[in-house]
């Protein structure tokens, strides 16, 4: 096959126009990229950085490009007809392609930085030996595996928990040659080989004690048929002990989220159950101690009643540790050294300053906190997401549904309306009875809410760790509460058009629409802060964000929200109480906090009946000081 110099675009989709703004006209189109040996090109960095800068692009992993030219209505492009444009348009792109010899030799100089992330769930041998991009977190592990030989880590989903669980698997089987040139390649370690069981629940589903038992049992005897080990198991401590004796070493088990079982069950009578039988293979683990060499377990969560965290606290949680909390995900250094080809080229998509776009990437992925010195720490998921495609957006939450999370938001709720945060306390840090499961616990220990502030040593302010997590949250909460989720954004388009218009009738109307969608045994019996929640929501999905931590000398109101010409500053009661909401607003002076101010302020006042309901007409008065 002739090879030739440049790449070039085949298999163009038709032409799509779409009218914008400003007398603009969008064209998109779908076409395969194909490289100089003809292979489909994957690495959307890669056709990103050749591009003409006019045209915007993200490459899928099949090497089909989507790709967006902005014109002006009056162009001379667009005079001609569809078929003429599709024409030109082709040449036009397969021009783009066209690389001068100083930017290809700087894309072939860069090619070692310009690695492939490893997307879809990679093993820590596979990653390392496709040469798949890897932040180097050795380092980390040889401290872990040096302060305690028993130790639980909780993170967040997706926080690359089952790389590390990986990593350790490669460690102790003694696979040194994947740790060439690694952090750990530079310590004492002697690489020597262990039997490794590895228990792995993340995508596991059980729904009663047995079918755990069951579970617990089947992956134990895939993990030994790879010693010759075939003997049934009777219980787990015997199991353990009997084990070891036939491989005549120690043993060292890892176990990757542990609290899967549970969480899938959290709403249900037979969580407790499924508990217990986790409990008895962790107090084994415990019995056989003087078998194992390292035990290491991992979660999104701390139950304290599980054996593991009871009963002689044999495991150490060191999910707070500071010399761990950068332990999974990115930190604003790693972010900056591994990443910076990407961030470059994602600046010039942006139009931006690299400054800039570094400021917009941690507004939407960072903020993530896991110890008392508060060093943030990034998304890892979402980062290689960002990249990959060129382009922001939520990739977190669209990962992996937390079906666990909105069934108990559907039984208690929380009132995340509140400007400046949600008061908690040390309950946070770990669950005692899974009977009466805290919302704010859990949203801690799953990764949407961190420590903000800390009061003092048992009062806490928890907040949303970044954009997308509050974005997302808000968005899927909406949904929930439906019956017919698809509803929600017609909800959210109406209170973005009450709030440009000042339609206080929209508003109420459309809020009260929205409530009568919600059946009756979620709202049931709801207080004022349940529908401040919802309401808040819905105004935040309609992209009008509250203003963080507006407060006076007396207080803060329940929203400031500011439009492009106004600010609203919202109080909220419930009918049964005789107060006047704009009453307070004016009494405790709130609308002090965005003084002084070239817009106009608005104070409104709305009132809930007991079944969530704006009964009245909602009070709108604006500010005449």
């Amino acid at each position: 096959m002739k090879k030739r110099d440049t790449m070039k675009a085949v298999d163009f989709d038709k032409i799509h126009f779409q009218k914008l703004e400003n007398n603009k006209i969008e064209l998109s189109t779908t076409c395969q990229i194909l490289d100089s040996l003809n292979k489909p090109v994957k690495n959307s960095i890669l056709v990103s950085s050749i591009l003409n800068s006019k045209l915007e692009c993200s490459t899928d992993e099949n090497g089909y490009t989507k790709v967006i030219s902005i014109q002006e209505q009056d162009t001379p492009l667009l005079a001609s007809s569809k078929k003429e444009i599709q024409s030109i348009f082709k040449v036009l792109f397969n021009t783009s392609l066209m690389m001068k010899e100083s930017i290809k030799k700087e894309i072939l100089s860069n090619d070692e930085k310009l690695q492939e992330f490893p997307l879809g769930g990679y093993s820590f041998e596979r990653l390392i030996k496709e040469n798949k991009l890897y932040v180097d977190k050795t380092k980390y592990i040889y401290d872990l595996i040096s302060v305690s030989k028993a130790c639980f880590i909780s993170r967040p989903r997706r926080f690359g928990k089952s790389l590390v669980i990986s990593t350790l698997e490669s460690l102790f089987k003694g696979k040194k040659a994947l740790f060439e040139g690694l952090e750990i390649e530079k310590t004492n370690y002697s690489f020597e080989e262990y039997p490794v069981i590895r228990l792995d629940f993340s995508s596991t589903e059980v729904s009663s004690r047995e079918e755990c038992k069951e579970l617990i049992h089947d992956l134990l005897s895939e993990q030994i048929k790879e010693y010759g080990y075939y003997k049934s198991i009777k219980n787990y401590s015997s199991f353990l002990k009997e084990f070891s004796k036939f491989t005549n070493k120690e043993i060292i088990v890892l176990v990757d989220e542990y609290d899967k079982p549970i969480l899938d069950n959290v709403t249900k009578e037979n969580a407790l159950e499924i508990q217990k039988e986790l409990k008895s293979f962790f107090g084994a683990t415990k019995s056989a101690g003087d078998y194992i060499k390292f035990l290491f377990v991992t979660g999104i969560t701390k139950f304290s009643n599980a054996s593991m965290f009871s009963e002689g606290n044999h495991i150490t949680d060191l999910g707070r540790h500071e010399k761990f909390d950068s332990m999974f995900g990115y930190t604003q250094e790693e972010l900056e050294d591994k990443f910076n080809p990407y961030i470059e080229i994602l600046s010039k998509k942006e139009k931006h300053s690299k400054e800039k776009t570094l400021e917009k990437v941690r507004k939407y992925y960072n903020g993530y906190t896991f110890s008392n010195r508060n060093k943030a720490i990034y998304n890892p998921y979402s980062i290689l997401e960002l990249f990959s495609a060129n382009e922001f957006n939520n990739y977190w939450f669209k990962s992996g549904t937390p079906t666990f999370l909105f069934d108990l938001l559907k039984v208690k709720s929380v009132n995340f309306s509140k400007e400046g945060g949600i008061e908690a306390s040390n309950e946070i840090f770990e669950f005692s009875k899974l009977d009466s499961l805290s919302v704010k616990a859990l949203m801690f220990q799953a990764g949407y809410l961190i420590i903000k502030q800390k009061i003092h040593d048992k009062k806490y302010i928890l907040d949303f760790p970044n954009t997308e997590v509050k974005e997302s949250f808000y968005d899927y909460f909406l949904r929930e509460l439906l019956d017919d989720s698809s509803l929600q954004p017609k909800f959210v388009e109406k209170i973005q058009e009450a709030l440009i218009t000042r339609n206080m009738t929209l508003l109420k109307e459309t809020f009260n629409a929205y409530i009568k969608k919600v059946p009756y045994t979620i709202h049931a019996k709801k207080d004022e802060p349940y529908y401040q929640t919802i309401l808040h929501c819905l105004i935040v999905c309609s992209s009008y964000y509250p203003n963080a931590e507006m407060a006076t000398n007396d207080g803060r109101s329940d929203h400031i929200i500011s439009t492009k010409n106004r600010h609203y500053c919202i109080e909220y009661k419930m009918t049964s109480k005789n107060e006047c909401p704009i009453e307070q607003i004016k009494e405790k002076k709130y609308y002090r906090a965005i003084q002084p101010t070239d817009k106009t302020i608005d104070l409104i006042g709305i009132k809930f009946d007991a079944n969530g309901n704006i009964v009245e007409d909602i009070m709108i008065e604006e500010l005449k000081e």
